[in-house]
């Protein structure tokens, strides 16, 4: 039984962007939707155009008609990138079939994810950002920590890790109020996404407890960069031992510092640079320490 309601008005009112391609992959159909979305005119693309033009690589459009192939002629939710005429790669869920055997093309239905796809990086962000200082989290840490530590055992490199507690900080909430201490966090996770190079990343660990990962890091490195993130706290902060203050509230940081090679429970790194930052607070504070002692 045929439908009578005509293809063309099917095509118009269809919200997805809808492309068919011959045999040779010539675009033949290419409906509003599709228009509106990959920044092509219909009258430039019919005819004309390669559906090959419209994927990041020539190898990707072959691949995905050797599955549609494997799969009996059609494929349902395959989620790839097309490239639309000002340059934008455009996130897409494809669903797709060849037309009346392999000689008469295929047709394909270009499900827009643009939305989803921000919406999902939204979410994977607040899911991995502590929402004070706006650094990455711990349970961030951990995931990053172990990736690093098995990129520094592959490639022989050293890993360094900075441990960061702050001296006083209990202090300033029992005696300023925890909206003072909210600024101090704040303002420490400002100087560290600031302060560090785009391969580093700094994470909130606890209350007033800092890490941060150095890949590519020797331990001199490290403790130079350390000494600079200490130095600029002192400048910024009006508790830092810098400045006097009438509330008699000082605020500074012991930073402990370990560096590995990969070759180590991730734990024994974490212990490592904790002890080296006890040790810094054990020394008076505001101050760096490097761990002394095998790695293993």
């Amino acid at each position: 039984m045929q439908s009578d309601f005509p293809q063309s008005e099917f095509l118009a009112i269809c919200p997805d962007p809808v492309i068919a391609v011959n045999h040779e992959g010539i675009i033949t159909t290419f409906n509003p939707a599709a228009e509106r979305l990959l920044a092509y005119s219909a009258e430039g693309v019919l005819g004309q155009m390669s559906i090959f033009q419209l994927y990041p690589s020539e190898e990707e459009a072959r691949a995905i008609m050797r599955l549609m192939l494997s799969e009996h002629g059609c494929i349902e939710g395959y989620e790839t990138t097309v490239i639309a005429s000002d340059g934008r790669a455009v996130p897409i869920r494809l669903s797709a079939a060849l037309l009346e055997g392999q000689s008469k093309g295929s047709i394909g239905f270009f499900h827009d994810m643009t939305q989803q796809k921000r919406l999902e990086k939204s979410l994977k962000h607040l899911s991995i950002t502590d929402d004070l200082s706006g650094l990455f989290n711990q349970r961030y840490f951990y995931e990053q920590l172990g990736k690093e530590m098995a990129r520094a055992r592959r490639y022989g490199n050293q890993l360094g890790l900075v441990c960061i507690d702050l001296d006083g900080f209990k202090r300033v909430n029992d005696l300023l109020g925890h909206l003072e201490g909210d600024k101090v966090v704040r303002l420490i996770g400002e100087l560290l996404r600031n302060g560090l190079r785009d391969s580093d990343q700094a994470f909130r660990y606890g209350g007033d407890e800092f890490m941060v990962l150095l890949p590519d890091t020797s331990p001199e490195h490290a403790e130079v960069l350390a000494d600079r993130l200490r130095k600029t706290f002192n400048a910024e902060c009006l508790l830092s031992p810098e400045y006097s203050n009438e509330t008699d509230v000082v605020v500074s940081m012991s930073m402990g510092l370990a560096a590995s090679r990969g070759e180590e429970p991730v734990d024994r790194l974490i212990q490592r640079a904790d002890m080296a930052m006890y040790a810094a607070k054990q020394s008076g504070g505001n101050c760096g320490m490097q761990f002394q002692g095998a790695s293993e």
